[in-house]
């Protein structure tokens, strides 16, 4: 069908999950965070770290690092090991707005620990709290965290983090993670944590900011006016901006432009991020700079990166702009106050006021990482800046029609309309305009409200502003947004037809297949509209993301033509509606508009200068467009808005504020070219525009002149600017069109008693005194007064004459009521006066003190309306004279004026019009003055030449219409309690335009029922009829509580939109509705009501409304409206009152219940004594009452708890209302059915068995011992425990044991919730309300309303028959008794889950306390140190009462030594319910019979016994056997064989027919055996869990014939074996040589072992083998680690302080993993790391047999084929080859290789095989040899002979001979040198002288 209109819709089975999926979160989010309200709530984020992988770097010591908002909690230290094993919880408890929370970056990092200096990073990961909050519900659980250095993400991953974050809301319950137990291969690239199909890739979010615009002022101007005089220049622009950008926890900002509005900064800020971010929001932050204290802002936008980004293929990266971002925050004005709502300019809730704009650009560039953060943009990118400035000029254009609800103030209100700076008339920058409404006076409707008296002329205002051209983004919005709309009005239709009972479905088909044939229509208009080849093209300024917004756009709605297309052939309606509803929320989805550069049209409320009420109007939704379907949906259009004052940042603030207004009125924003068109939008009236100035007279000695006036002669309505009427000059494009005409305000024809037949004149006595002096006595030395001290005075000529209470003169068409009387109810003494030191000061106080020289008393008199037509006919002439002389009169000029001349008036003016005819209509009309024709005297005064003024504009209209409204107010229910009793006596004020009507009063109520028919006749409104029908007035209902003293008190309001009936035959007659009630926008209950509007102009009218009986004369609902009514039996349990608060100081101890349905009241009677059994005598009550047939109408039901007191007096003392009865509705058991059901169970009725003998009762224990026990030694059940069933059950596949699984025995059921939610509360009897008292009682969040306690009870109701047939039967006819009953409760606590940490450490010391009434048992001393999930494995056994002990408290404390113990959270059990309940919750139980083993039947009670007394509870008859694997129950045949039929028969079972019994049992949806996880809460976080507990009760009742309670299950901890690791490191082969020695040059390397148990700070080493120069070494080293391991379990226990400062051990389950590493030695420097390797020792690889076969296959590794593993406890001793490999690089490489023996021995078999460590004694199993090593390993430092020997002769032997050699050379030439020349010189002397 898609095809008809000629565009084919894509196929819906091509769209990819990816794209479905992006489109469902999209949706999830919108959903998710429009739930939550926009206040201060608890949050709680959980971070669950679980492991790393892949760490960079060796030998780590990691330490994981979480941070959100400036709070900081870390891990514990992993030592060694770039695979750390946390498996810790991080809590951070929130309480802020959540817009302000999902804005916060949740940073995880990973450090490597440094004991001295600072951590050194590792690498982390950032995220939005709002995008985990996004996630179905609300978590991410076991996602793997790709770590980056943040400062260069280019440098690649750093490693990885698996964890769990939860994001906890009120009424949030976290989802369960599963059990955390390090594995050797994972997967981590699937379970990444980013957007699904996607690759993390490095790059450079490019953000620019070009400049800023309309920038208010932010410094004082103190100096400012100095400068002025002396001369200098003065600095007007007082802001000193910059602009502050944040994106995932990176942060930029702007350099400080001084003294600029409108600052350029041309900034770009480059943050590195890596896309797809998991970060949402770029917020941008203008700042104002101040010198000496605190930066202040200017305002806050953000930029979501959903809207400027899209992932998936056909996505495309961040990009936006150029553009302006609109920036809004508090009012501009500027004070020098602290502004006290600067929370609106930090971002936290929505900005009432523009606060100016900032143009940026968004761009994302990846694979390249920014050099530079801050840059200033380049002066070539800056001129193409320009072509995005061009502006349009744009027209707003207002129209007033009605301004009511206006609340009292004491200056005239006026309305401005403003779109940014442009009509903001405190804005003294921009050019002045029309923008503010005739300052007029509210003026009281006689009921209840206010309104303004614009009747025919209703004011119009008219802005124009320039802004960009972005007609082309603002059509495709709203585009969209029309598609939506229509597709939502069709489905609303059809989901209302369908909430109809027995609706005709061909009709709701037929409804929804007209909704999509008009949205096929629609779809392809728009899909035409949007294509660039048909529809309208982009302008050349258009952005990239204009582009690719459209192009998504487009997509979409293809998608969507061919769904729509394949639905409409559907016939099934819930299918379809689903369907349009999905297709209404992805419509949704397309409705954002980043680069809208138009701002906001905003609406203010003035009252003098001081702005009251906004509101905001999104500009596209005003904006014109020549097609329908792309214009504004308020464009043109009168709608009804509501102004509220601005938003306070406390909740608690809501009540205090004080404004507000309701306006109708018409607005339409477009481009100047169309302005003539706007009128058009208006049917009926005319618009004309004027030229308005006030004369100004002043009262003096009674005369008035204009002399005497303190104001210009001529002025603004201010008094401020001079305007006389001859100084106009006519605007250019206008033309005068005739002369000055008296125009008077019309609300001045309003007296402030105005709609009031009653009034209270009143006047003061004064007197006067000196100090210490006394008062006068006589009322003839007083002078009166008003209530601002001003005497009451006349002027006869020249003389003032002091008037008295007596000369005040009634007014005409009123008379005098009573005489003058003193005002006592005030504070004042008891003749009336009060008392002050001076009447100025206005300190009065009602004693007397010797200080007090004045005093005064107020004195009152009624005054009554006549209603004699001619007193009225005069009157009102008197009034037209009035109006038209125009004279408004005053006390003085700048107070409220008022039509009647008044003694005390001195000021008095008229309004004058001039209008205006439009030559050009492009011009404005602002006005200049002509100087030459003001007088003299004036231009001594300001310069006003400069100061433009503008025109008046109206709407008038001829003629008006009469209407009628009637509104059907049948009840209310759930409203706001105001009294302190919980109740309320509330009453409707309906208001509709400026009329309003107040319904009756309704005594001692939160569900009213008026029954109530309010008419307003003769309601006038103008504009055509048809304007009214598409757009009618809306109606506003308040409610309030009556009170005799004080205010009536706010309970809650409804806007309704009333159905507007012109033809009676073809419009139907309205449907009682149910419309919800707010309260601050706070749900306060709901209101039963239909309205309907009637064209009153001389047609017919229905009839009028039937009249109540006497005494009441109010109108009620007519029949046809007023549902129909059927005689209905309700009945009521009554089984009893629980945990009752006092009341008034005394306990409720004698309490009966009153229920109140439908004006007809039934009682109970009273418990005796509600301590001893708090339970009613006589539970069943019956009443029989009228109700309505539809269960849409069902009213609710009041039940009360009154307390039957001394003196007769019978006080309430606690309430519940069931909002409707729908839900208790029932069908009626017909009296034949009824009886031949009590005949069934007469017959099958077991007679009452007399007492058995001894010896029966012996035969029947026995039979019962022999079927239980025949395996006394328990030999079977020695294997598993009860543990093992446990972790079977909750799919713990580490900790279960094979063989438990194998051979078939039982399973719990666990279940994830409450036991009462998994069996209807166990409400099958019963149900507990919650009772309440006080003010808001109902509201859970309201402090004031409290619980006081709870009643027990039951209600059914069923219609009676009404064609005579026989009545039904009762259905509460078989109740047990109410007596008390003793019984034995037993508690088992398993463990806790994710409890709430109380130590600053992050842990908690949890124990258990356990309170049944008034017994308590505190565990106290088996306190768990340091446990956030504790292994409990606890019982208590209490005895308890029913029902004076019903509720069981566990309580988890946190130990402290020091202080008093904290609580960590709570939960209580109603055991009652379970003791009454069918479900049997008594004892769950087994899945099969079994006389011995683990799963061994532990009931009092055999299963046959069990089933018997379950066919009397439920009257059926008795089961009969047919023999031992055969029975008939409730007419049906069971066999053994059908449960039983291909299972193998446990020797454990019992016998065969108990084992049928307990089959059949099973099948009768009764309480199995279980474990049921219970939520912990604190009354610190009330809706907050703290943690969960794991545990079950069993309730064994007492009494005769009940047996023996059987003994209690074993669940207390496993306790660990303890073990011995023997190690004994035999050699090492190619290890990396990691040295050179500096003497030979030879690369060598001093090897040594070292290993730990990981969890052990305890590390062992070998000694050194010295010099390896092969990577060989020898060693022959053993080494030993004692340790706690649980078999069952396979993980190692390790209890070890945590500081060397903790008190306690922190008890550790960690996996058994052995850390074996290669080191070399060095002397002076730290040991260099070689190698490594991780043994799990239940999973660890296998050895190899030699070292030439050892490689790095060996060893698990993730993405790869797994090696074979074995388990060393299992296999006791392992010998062999392993690698040690190193990861420094990223990749594993191979460092050596490790000869090791590994063998486990138990502590017995240490004791028979001892071993020492090392190689030391004893020496034995084996016996260690010292290593043969070559005499190369030795220490040179030690052994200097080695050290010559193999390393200086070895080397350098030759170069010692020669060097000797040539040393003993050298000698003997010195030597001959030396002794040469004397043997010479002897040698030549005996010769020469021979002899």
């Amino acid at each position: 069908e898609g095809e008809e209109g000629g565009e084919a819709g894509v196929d819906p089975s091509s769209v990819s999950p990816e794209v479905r999926e992006r489109r469902k979160r999209a949706r999830r989010k919108r959903a998710m965070r429009s739930k939550l309200p926009n206040k201060e709530l608890d949050f709680q984020i959980r971070v669950h770290v679980i492991e790393g992988r892949k760490l960079v770097g060796g030998q780590l010591n990691a330490v994981t690092k979480v941070s959100v908002a400036n709070d900081v909690k870390e891990t514990s230290t992993r030592k060694g090991t770039n695979q750390p094993f946390w498996d810790e919880m991080i809590y951070f408890n929130m309480k802020m707005r959540p817009s302000e929370l999902f804005d916060k970056v949740l940073e995880i990092r990973v450090m490597n620990a440094k004991r001295v200096l600072r951590d050194a990073m590792i690498g982390s990961f950032k995220l939005d709290v709002g995008m985990a909050y996004d996630e179905p519900e609300h978590c991410f659980i076991h996602k793997w965290l790709l770590l980056t250095d943040p400062n260069d993400p280019g440098d690649g991953p750093k490693g990885y983090l698996k964890v769990s974050i939860h994001i906890i809301g009120p009424g949030d319950d976290p989802k369960p993670s599963p059990p955390v137990l390090p594995s050797e291969s994972v997967d981590i690239e699937s379970n990444l944590l980013r957007p699904s199909g996607v690759r993390l890739q490095s790059g450079t979010l490019s953000l620019r900011v070009y400049r800023g615009e309309d920038l208010p002022q932010m410094d004082p101007g103190y100096f400012e006016g100095v400068k002025s005089l002396l001369g200098m220049t003065a600095q007007k622009e007082l802001v000193d901006p910059y602009c502050t950008v944040s994106f995932a926890g990176h942060k930029g900002r702007t350099e400080v432009i001084w003294n600029e509005q409108d600052p350029e900064w041309n900034h770009q800020i480059n943050l590195p991020i890596r896309f797809p971010s998991m970060c949402e929001r770029i917020r941008f932050q203008m700042k104002d700079k101040d010198k000496l204290g605190a930066d202040d802002y200017i305002g806050t936008t953000f930029l979501n990166l959903s809207e400027v980004s899209a992932p998936g293929e056909n996505g495309f990266l961040p990009t936006f702009g150029p553009c302006f971002l609109n920036v809004y925050g508090s009012p501009r004005e500027f004070t020098d106050m602290p502004d006290k709502f600067d929370h609106l300019n930090k971002g936290l809730i929505e900005g009432v006021a523009y606060r100016g704009r900032v143009m940026v650009e968004v761009s994302m560039e990846l694979g390249k990482l920014p050099t530079d953060k801050h840059e200033t943009i380049k002066i070539v990118e800056q001129k193409k800046i320009p072509q995005f400035l061009r502006r349009h000029k744009y027209k707003l254009y207002a129209a007033m029609f009605s301004g009511t609800l206006v609340e009292p103030v004491d200056s005239a209100v006026e309305f401005e309309i403003s779109i940014g700076n442009y009509g903001n008339k405190l804005e003294k920058n921009v050019a002045p305009q029309a923008s503010t409404t005739q300052p007029t006076n509210p003026v009281y409707d006689g009921n209840s409200y206010y309104f303004l008296p614009w009747m025919d002329t209703k004011p119009c205002v008219v802005v124009d502003s320039q802004w960009e051209d972005c007609s082309y983004r603002i059509q495709a919005l709203n585009l969209i947004i029309f598609l939506a709309d229509q597709l939502n009005e069709g489905l609303e239709v059809a989901k209302k037809r369908v909430s109809i009972e027995n609706c005709d479905l061909d009709e709701v088909r037929m409804d929804l297949g007209e909704c999509l044939d008009t949205f096929i229509d629609n779809l392809v208009s728009a899909i035409k509209w949007l294509d660039p080849e048909t529809g309208t093209a982009m302008p050349k300024t258009c952005t990239r993301l204009d582009v690719l917004t459209r192009d998504r756009r487009l997509e979409e709605l293809k998608y969507l033509l061919g769904e729509a297309g394949h639905l409409r052939s559907s016939e099934e309606v819930r299918q379809c509606i689903d369907e349009i509803d999905d297709y209404v929320g992805r419509l949704r989805t397309l409705t954002s508009e980043p680069q809208n550069c138009i701002p906001d049209v905003i609406i203010w409320m003035l009252s003098g200068n001081k702005r009251v009420a906004s509101t905001r109007i999104p500009s596209h939704k005003l904006m014109y467009s020549p097609t329908a379907k792309t214009k504004g949906s308020l464009c043109g259009k009168i709608t009804t808005i509501f102004l509220t004052p601005p938003a306070v940042e406390k909740e608690e603030e809501l009540e205090d504020q004080e404004g507000g207004a309701q306006l109708r009125l018409l607005l339409w924003l477009g481009l100047e070219e169309h302005q003539s068109l706007w009128a058009q939008e208006v049917s009926g009236g005319t618009v004309a525009v004027y030229a308005e100035t006030y004369e100004n007279e002043g009262c003096v000695f009674g005369h008035w002149s204009s002399t005497a006036a303190t104001r210009p002669n001529w002025s603004d309505s201010k008094g401020k600017i001079k305007q006389p009427k001859d100084a106009f000059v006519s605007p250019e494009g206008w033309r005068w069109d005739g002369d000055w005409f008296i125009s008077p305000e019309l609300s001045i024809a309003f007296e402030p008693d105005e709609g009031l037949n009653e009034w209270h004149e009143e006047i003061y006595e004064n007197q006067m005194r000196m100090p210490f002096s006394s008062w006068a006595t006589d009322s003839e030395s007083s002078y009166w007064s008003d209530i601002r001290g001003d005497k009451i005075v006349e002027y006869e000529g020249k003389n003032e004459k002091a008037l008295s209470r007596d000369d005040i003169k009634c007014p005409e068409a009123w008379k005098w009521e009573s005489e003058w009387e003193v005002d006592k109810n005030r504070a004042c003494d008891d003749d009336g006066w009060e008392y002050c030191v001076e009447s100025g000061m206005a300190a009065w106080v009602p004693y007397e003190r010797n200080m007090h020289m004045c005093r005064r008393r107020r004195w009152v008199r009624m005054r009554v309306r006549i209603t004699d037509p001619k007193i009225i006919e005069k009157q009102m002439a008197k009034r037209k004279k009035a109006i038209e002389e125009g004279w408004e009169y005053a006390r003085l000029a700048n107070l409220t004026y008022h039509l009647t001349e008044r003694t005390m008036d001195f000021a008095r003016r008229r309004r004058w019009h001039r209008k205006l005819v439009a030559v050009d209509p492009g011009k404005p009309a602002i006005f200049c003055f002509d100087s030459k024709k003001k007088k003299k005297k004036d231009k001594d005064d300001d310069d006003d030449d400069a100061k433009q003024q503008v025109p008046r504009m109206y709407l008038t209209f001829k003629d008006c219409h009469t209407y009628q409204l009637r509104a059907y107010l049948y009840q209310a229910r759930e409203m706001h309690s105001a009294d302190k009793s919980g109740l309320s006596d509330p009453y409707a004020i309906m208001s509709f335009g400026r009329y309003s009507t107040t319904s009756r009063v309704i005594k001692e109520s939160v569900c009213p029922t008026w029954d109530q028919t309010m008419v307003i006749d003769q309601i006038r409104l103008f504009g055509e009829p048809g304007s009214v029908k598409s757009s009618p007035p809306r109606v506003m209902v308040e409610f309030y509580d009556k009170d005799t003293v004080g205010e009536d008190e706010f309970i809650g309001k409804v806007v309704c939109v009333p159905k507007v009936r012109f033809d009676l035959e073809e419009d139907s007659a309205p449907r009682l509705d149910w419309y919800d009630i707010t309260r601050y926008n706070k749900p306060a209950g709901e209101m039963l009501a239909a309205f309907e509007l009637f064209l009153d102009e001389g047609g017919d009218l229905p009839f009028a409304p039937p009249t109540a009986q006497a005494p009441a004369k109010h109108f009620i609902v007519p029949s046809g409206i007023r549902p129909v009514l059927q005689k209905t039996r309700i009945e009521i349990l009554c089984w009893g009152v629980r945990d009752m608060k006092r009341f008034q100081l005394l306990p409720v101890e004698s309490p009966l219940v009153e229920v109140e349905c439908g004006g007809t009241v039934v009682r109970s009677k009273h418990i005796d004594d509600a301590s001893k059994n708090p339970n009613f005598p006589e539970p069943v009550m019956t009443v029989d009452v009228l109700l309505p047939k539809e269960e849409l109408y069902a009213p609710p039901l009041n039940i009360r708890i009154l307390d039957k007191r001394t003196f007769g007096r019978t006080p309430m003392v606690g309430t519940h209302i069931i909002k409707s009865l729908k839900d208790f509705m029932v069908e009626p058991v017909p009296s034949e059915a009824q009886a031949a059901a009590i005949q069934a169970t007469a017959v099958v009725a077991l007679p009452a068995k007399p007492s058995a003998a001894p010896e029966e009762d012996l035969a029947i224990i026995m039979e019962e011992t022999a079927a239980l026990d025949s395996d006394p030694d328990q030999k079977k059940a020695s294997d598993f425990d009860w543990w093992s069933k446990y972790y079977y059950s909750i799919g713990d596949e580490k900790r279960t044991q094979k063989e438990y699984v194998d051979q078939g025995y039982d399973k719990l059921a666990v279940y994830s919730t409450e036991l009462e939610e998994q069996f209807n509360n166990f409400t099958d009897l019963a149900t507990t309300f919650c009772l309440f008292r006080g003010k808001g009682s109902r509201d859970p969040d309201d402090s004031e309303g409290q619980g006081v306690g709870l009643f027990k009870g039951a209600v059914k109701a069923y219609h009676l028959p009404d064609d005579g047939s026989p009545m039904p039967q009762r259905i509460m006819s078989n109740i047990p008794s109410t007596a008390p009953t003793e019984c034995v409760v037993r508690v088992y606590i398993i463990k806790g889950l994710d409890l709430q940490p109380q130590d600053p450490g992050g842990r908690s010391d949890p124990y258990i306390k356990v309170k049944i009434g008034k017994q308590e048992i505190n565990d106290k001393d088996n306190y768990i140190p340091n446990q956030l999930n504790p292994l409990f494995g606890r019982m208590f056994e209490i005895p308890a009462t029913f029902p004076v002990d019903h509720t069981l408290s566990i309580t988890v404390m946190d130990y402290d030594r020091l202080s008093a113990d904290d609580l960590i959270g709570a939960t209580s059990i109603d055991l009652e319910n379970r003791f009454l309940s069918q479900h049997r919750a008594l004892c769950g139980l087994p899945e099969t019979f079994s006389k011995r083993g683990p799963a061994k039947w532990r009931d009092r009670e055999l299963p046959k016994t069990i089933l018997q007394e379950y066919c009397s509870l439920k009257h059926l008859p008795d089961p009969q056997w047919l023999s031992k694997t055969q029975v008939v129950f409730n007419g049906n045949t069971y066999t053994l064989e059908q449960f039983e039929q291909g299972k193998e028969v446990n020797s454990d079972w019992g016998v065969e027919d108990e084992r049928l019994a307990l089959h059949v049992l099973h099948q009768q949806n009764l309480v199995p055996e279980h474990v049921e996880n219970r939520t912990l809460y604190n009354p610190m976080q009330p809706n907050i869990p703290q943690g969960t507990l794991h545990m079950w009760v069993d309730i064994f009742p007492k009494g005769e014939g009940k047996g023996n309670v059987p003994p209690p299950i074993d669940i207390a901890s496993r306790k660990p074996e303890k073990h011995l690791l023997r190690i004994v490191v035999w050699n090492t082969k190619d290890v990396i040589l990691d040295e050179v020695s500096i003497a030979t040059g030879e690369a060598m390397s001093d090897i040594y072992v070292k290993g730990w148990l990981r969890g052990q700070d305890e590390s062992q080493k070998t000694d050194t083998h010295y010099r390896s120069m092969d990577g060989e070494g020898n060693f022959n080293w053993r080494l030993v680690y004692p340790f706690d391991y649980l078999p069952s379990e396979q993980i190692m226990v390790i209890k070890k302080k945590q500081h060397f400062y903790s008190l306690d051990k922190t008890e550790v389950h960690l996996p058994p993993i052995l850390t074996v590493q290669v080191w070399d030695n060095d002397l002076f420097n730290p040991d260099d790391f070689i190698g490594t390797l991780d043994f799990n020792l239940v999973a660890m690889p296998e050895p190899a047999r030699n070292a030439s076969g050892c490689s790095l296959t060996q060893l698990p590794e993730d993405g790869k084929k797994q090696p074979p593993l074995m388990n060393l406890f299992k296999k006791k001793r392992a010998k062999g080859w392993w690698p040690v490999f190193t990861e420094e690089t990223g990749v594993r490489e191979l460092a050596g290789k490790l000869e090791l023996e590994l063998e486990i021995v138990s502590e017995e078999e240490e004791q028979l095989r001892p071993a020492g460590k090392a190689r030391d004694e004893p020496n034995l199993n084996p016996t260690l040899e010292p290593p043969n090593r070559p005499a190369t390993s030795f220490l040179w430092f030690t052994s200097p002979f080695k050290t010559f020997k193999h390393i200086i002769w070895k080397f350098y032997k030759w170069h010692i001979i020669c060097g000797i050699v040539a040393v003993i050379f050298v000698l003997l030439i010195v030597i001959f040198v030396y002794t040469a020349p004397s043997s010479f010189m002897n040698l030549m002397m005996d010769r020469i002288l021979p002899g």
